[in-house]
């Protein structure tokens, strides 16, 4: 007997739109450490690292989820990473833009799944990441503005980053 799916189509989608989200998260965020090692921040190439095996993570828990609810996880291409990073402002930009995105992404997901609360209960924990995620961001965002391109400040924080 083949196991049947629980949840509706479009809910599927949806959850197969979430996990291009998070894979695409996790090569962007290796992009953006190949990047800033070429500009000299050995501590947020460590930091961005770790960020894309977070979100490799957040793509397990979808598949593992979608596996439980008796369908399979489609596995996306995703699209190749060539944008240039200028600096570790603009690396640390681009982070807040995306875990803000999907924040956006999984709050939207959560509104338009209210007919199936078991989904709405799995999606809470995505949106409870992205909300630490997002204030995280925020909070580096606002340090590297109060060392104002200091290059002894920058470092200082990238230092703290790789720890």
């Amino acid at each position: 007997m083949t196991p049947t799916m629980i949840i509706s189509a479009d809910i599927k989608r949806m959850l197969d739109d979430a996990i291009h989200a998070e894979l695409y998260a996790a090569n962007l965020y290796k992009h953006i450490a190949n990047q800033v090692q070429r500009l000299g921040y050995l501590g947020a190439m460590k930091f961005f690292l770790k960020e894309s095996e977070a979100e490799l993570d957040h793509y397990q828990l979808h598949a593992q989820f979608q596996n439980d609810v008796g369908t399979v996880a489609k596995v996306p291409m995703i699209e190749a990473m060539d944008d240039s990073i200028k600096s570790f402002s603009d690396a640390m930009e681009l982070a807040y833009e995306t875990e803000l995105e999907l924040y956006n992404t999984y709050k939207n997901m959560y509104s338009e799944t209210s007919s199936d609360p078991v989904v709405q209960q799995f999606l809470l924990q995505f949106l409870e990441l992205q909300r630490t995620s997002v204030g995280e961001y925020g909070d580096l965002l606002a340090r590297i503005q109060l060392v104002d391109g200091d290059k002894a400040g920058m470092l200082l924080i990238d230092q703290e980053l790789g720890a």
